[in-house]
């Protein structure tokens, strides 16, 4: 089904899902037939022998992005294996994240991204009959005076693009919690917004890319990665598997395991620290509440809240652990804008760590490497990883079986950003 995102209703998520959908009847001859030429590959799916290797696409790392990616190329037809050094999936990043989902960002790329995925989250269990644990508490975001405009562009945009957010006085969003609120412009609400469960995604997409033919193998850390001829070799303790295409979906990792490769993927890892308080006596269920001044962010979990703040001064790299000074901050700054965490009670035991996958400016990298065009990253997310992971593993599957993302444009993220093109406008909402 090739339909360009210009036809499409950005509001209309009925329509979106029947693309979404339609991937799933795609045959490898359909894709053949469509594959351009810098993909000649492709032609050893419909006339293979001897010297055919037994995948046609491998797939490092299964967190949700990996595992999109493999279902959407698994229902496109091709041969796929999926490397993960982990015993299972989303052990990595996509289990330790906050799990929401939104469509309040102020560039437009990454609005369609979450415009494709937010409808696949909410119609999930109808389309595919398994729970992603999706919950529309929303999101909402206080801003303060200072930043009230460019806000408000920034609305205007999404709004112009199908997204629906409503526009709030600050005192109309003690409707969701309860805060402080001065200082505020204003707030706004995302109603399609909210939180899913990631295990329960990942583990849904990883079933079945299974059913449509992909290959999955635990335990398999790779270990170094060679080109020969026009194939990719990927070796670690006790395998040897080859390839015509590699897609990077290796999340805080993703660097590392371009490297072994010998090519450059600008994507660092950035620990996250997430605290989970004891029971509040509040019944309402809180939204992912954000005051983008301070960067302090909460959501309910049950009777509790999660809630954290991204430490900007850490230097990359793979930390480990909770840092209890680093909460003591975090309390510090939330008491300003919420009050009542004044006598909020934390349960360490309950609070993790992981990390974040950074690139420079905080967007993900989706595409072809420059160096190699049969090397796709899927990776640099920066927190926004599972929100986007359903229009980013169908774009990976146009990618490799078409040679361009028709249904959801990724130009925006793809390599050329760093090296020639001119500079884009940064994502703001970075959260």
């Amino acid at each position: 089904l090739d339909v360009q995102m210009e036809n499409i209703d950005p509001g209309d998520s009925l329509r979106r899902g029947e693309i979404y959908r339609s991937r799933r009847g795609a045959t490898s001859g359909d894709m053949v037939a469509e594959s351009p030429s810098g993909y000649p590959w492709a032609m050893a799916l419909r006339t293979p022998d001897a010297r055919t290797p037994a995948h046609d696409v491998i797939v490092v790392g299964c967190g949700i992005v990996g595992a999109s990616c493999a279902w959407h190329l698994a229902a496109a037809g091709l041969r796929v294996l999926v490397l993960e050094r982990e015993a299972g999936p989303a052990l990595g990043s996509t289990g330790r994240s906050a799990a929401g989902v939104r469509v309040q960002f102020t560039s437009e790329a990454n609005i369609l991204l979450s415009l494709h995925s937010l409808p696949v989250w909410r119609e999930f269990q109808d389309r595919h009959e398994t729970d992603v644990g999706y919950r529309p508490i929303g999101y909402l975001l206080l801003v303060p005076e200072d930043d009230w405009d460019s806000h408000l562009q920034s609305v205007a945009l999404q709004r112009s693009l199908g997204a629906p957010v409503e526009v709030l006085e600050p005192r109309e969003a003690l409707r969701y919690l309860p805060l402080s609120t001065a200082g505020l412009g204003g707030a706004t609400f995302g109603p399609w917004d909210g939180v899913i469960d990631p295990h329960l995604a990942t583990s849904a997409w990883v079933e079945m890319a299974r059913e449509a033919g992909a290959s999955f193998r635990f335990r398999s850390a790779v270990e170094g990665i060679e080109r020969r001829s026009d194939l990719w070799v990927l070796q670690g303790d006790g395998f040897r598997h080859q390839a015509p295409m590699v897609v990077n979906a290796t999340g805080a990792w993703a660097g590392q395991v371009g490297g072994l490769a010998g090519l450059k993927v600008p994507v660092v890892p950035k620990r996250v620290q997430i605290f989970l308080s004891a029971p509040i006596p509040d019944p309402r269920t809180y939204p992912l509440t954000i005051d983008t001044g301070s960067g302090v962010y909460l959501r309910s979990e049950g009777d509790r809240i999660l809630f954290g703040l991204d430490d900007l001064d850490e230097p990359p790299g793979f930390s480990e652990g909770i840092d209890p000074g680093w909460l003591e901050h975090v309390l510090l700054t939330g008491v300003q804008r919420f009050p009542w965490w004044e006598e909020l009670g934390v349960d360490r035991g309950g609070s993790w760590w992981g990390y974040y996958e950074v690139t420079p400016d905080h967007s993900p990298l989706i595409g072809p490497h420059p160096d190699h065009p049969t090397w796709i990253d899927a990776c640099g997310f920066s927190g926004h990883g599972v929100m986007h992971a359903p229009a980013t593993g169908l774009a990976v599957s146009e990618l490799v079986t078409r040679g361009e993302a028709r249904t959801v444009s990724v130009d925006a993220f793809s390599h050329r950003r760093f090296t020639g093109d001119p500079p884009r406008a940064a994502e703001r909402n970075v959260f």
